[in-house]
């Protein structure tokens, strides 16, 4: 894996068994839709509102 994939699959270990769930059927709807960019933009907004790495919060994938 590179160092990418690396890290993400980090992020995905520390999850429990339900965020796991959660993720991989997010991952699912976005290889089973033909119209991806929305998919993309409504996750962009979700990761600016919640601040990571600006208010204290670290990033479950790296721990920063």
């Amino acid at each position: 894996m590179n160092d990418n994939v690396t890290v993400v699959f980090h992020g995905f270990l520390n999850l429990s068994a339900r965020e796991k769930m959660e993720m991989v059927e997010a991952i699912n709807n976005y290889f089973d839709s033909t119209n991806r960019e929305p998919i993309r933009e409504e996750n962009e907004k979700a990761l600016a509102e919640m601040g990571i790495g600006i208010e204290g919060k670290p990033c479950k994938c790296c721990g920063r």
